[in-house]
């Protein structure tokens, strides 16, 4: 009877502590898998960020191709001579209209370069499949001439050896033209573009960032594995590049995670027979999660930072040596002037970039305190809208400001020119197609209203509330091909209401309307 008893007290003791403890478990590994979750976003965005700066390279390599198309004369010396000058380029060819080749010539003798050139592009010429690239074939022979649907211009991968050969083409009604790049200096400016070094690990913590090229070979890698081996690392996060190294990957390796600590506590506190014991066992073991807990979210916070960071170095470097080359220009060279407005509007979307990953990363870790000063609503407006005028402009938006708010007010400059940016960029990346942007500002005894409207594909309504949430973004052909880490609206938002006022998304017939609320103390109708 004694044993019965002693028994039953401890089945009426260990069964609610053994049912609570696996129910804590639960609970904790769903938080434990949502902040790995949130971490694995954040890698994907840097991943993203590095992709972007891969395509921004072939951006201006397009670019700069284009312009070397337009000019580029039909004689034979004339195309070789321009193939021998360009470090960049490997050979160069051109087909008529239907097809044939006019260079290389075919009678004529061909270079060595030239000779290798056919042999490597030989199934180019046997299916003529890139006359077919950004159009649908014809049932019959292709005609540039007949075929207006078929103008256009694009890379062209193929596979040579253990080389990824890129074409970049143009075709008109007469001729396409293609330009094969060197592929070992475009390889040597893509890793000339990655890091040099590995991060901070007192921040990040140990990991390792490999690309990967079409075979899945090593082309370059950073970073370090301390306290973990390559052959115990997990793949954590893996990107392919945009176009044209589709077949090219991005892999962010970390070290493989301890779950034995886990279940030797869980058998500790199983072990226990008494109900304090018990009791003190599952109390050190929450403990020790809920301090799992906090150290997953700070590292993922100094992510943040660290990333962004890392990020700020080369944008500083490149913004200054921008501005000392332009002062070293004179009014006779357009071309180089237009470069370097380039890098700076590029910088300058960057800089957007790095701001709201840091705001991000400082709203997790602290309170964002406000730095109010005497300043004219409007003339903040009107600067923000400046900044971006050349690419909105450049896309064809014609830009409206009402001024409403010319009086004295006390506000923080800075955090409403972080609300403006995350708001004009979204036009430019997501409103551009209805080619209007309209602002206008209305000011009271202690409220300022801005109100921000483009008149594109607009935001479906049952998105409209998501679209303010971390890392959120739009699953639809409103994002697709377009960059962004999903946090401009949620910091915006944030600094609006730290402004007493709010950050609303309007009913529209068409496009989105943004409407921004600050308590703006001091202002005078």
């Amino acid at each position: 009877m004694r044993n019965k008893s002693f028994i039953a007290v401890v089945l009426i003791v260990l069964l609610p502590v053994a049912g609570l403890g696996w129910l804590g478990v639960r609970l904790l590994g769903s938080e434990r898998q949502a902040l790995e979750h949130r971490t694995r976003t954040l890698v994907e965005a840097q991943l993203l960020i590095i992709d972007d700066s891969i395509k921004a390279y072939f951006d201006a390599q397009r670019s700069q191709l284009l312009r070397d198309i337009k000019g580029l004369p039909r004689d034979t010396t004339a195309l070789r001579t321009y193939a021998q000058s360009k470090r960049l380029v490997r050979q160069v060819f051109v087909m008529d209209a239907r097809g044939e080749r006019l260079h290389p010539p075919v009678n004529a003798a061909l270079t060595e370069a030239e000779q290798r050139f056919l042999v490597r592009s030989a199934d180019i010429w046997r299916s003529r499949d890139i006359l077919y690239q950004g159009a649908q074939p014809p049932a019959q022979e292709p005609d540039l001439r007949k075929t207006d649907a078929m103008r256009s211009d694009g890379w062209y991968v193929w596979h040579w050896a253990t080389e990824t050969d890129l074409i970049f083409w143009q075709r008109d009604a007469e001729r396409l033209i293609g330009i094969e790049l060197e592929p070992a200096r475009v390889k040597a400016d893509i890793i000339g573009l990655l890091p040099a070094t590995a991060s901070n690990e007192e921040h990040l913590g140990p990991a390792r960032i490999q690309l990967l090229d079409e075979r899945g070979a090593l082309a370059y890698q950073w970073g370090e594995l301390n306290g973990g081996s390559d052959a115990t690392a997990r793949l954590l996060a893996q990107r392919p590049l945009s176009h044209p190294l589709g077949s090219w990957k991005l892999a962010y390796y970390a070290p493989a995670a301890n779950g034995s600590a886990v279940s030797g506590k869980l058998g500790l506190a199983s072990a226990v027979s008494a109900l304090a014991l018990a009791i003190a066992g599952l109390a050190w073991y929450l403990h020790r999660e809920h301090t799992r807990t906090a150290r997953l979210a700070m590292q993922r916070v100094n992510f943040v930072n660290q990333v962004s960071h890392e990020l700020k170095i080369p944008l500083t470097n490149i913004r200054m040596y921008a501005e000392l080359l332009a002062q070293q220009l004179d009014g006779s060279e357009e071309r180089p002037r237009r470069y370097l407005d380039i890098i700076v509007a590029e910088s300058q979307r960057l800089s957007r970039l790095i701001l709201n990953v840091l705001n991000f990363g400082r709203m997790q870790r602290e309170a964002v305190r406000l730095h109010r000063q005497a300043g004219v609503i409007d003339a903040a407006v009107a600067s923000a809208l400046e900044a971006f005028r050349p690419a909105l402009e450049g896309k064809g938006v014609q830009i409206s400001f009402t001024r409403g708010a010319p009086a004295n007010a006390e506000f923080d400059r800075d955090a409403l020119e972080q609300i403006l940016n995350n708001l004009f960029s979204n036009v430019e990346k997501y409103g551009s197609s209805g080619a209007r942007l309209d602002v206008i500002t209305e000011q009271s005894a202690d409220h300022t209203v801005i109100r921000v409207r483009d008149y594109g594909a607009g935001i479906p309504l049952r998105e409209r509330e998501r679209v303010f949430e971390a890392f959120f973004r739009l699953n639809s052909k409103l994002s697709d091909g377009v960059t962004g880490t999903g946090i401009g609206l949620t910091i915006a938002r944030e600094l609006a209401r730290l402004h007493g006022g709010e950050l609303r998304l309007l009913e529209s017939e068409s496009g989105a309307h943004f409407e921004v609320t600050l308590r703006t103390a001091g202002a005078r109708a």
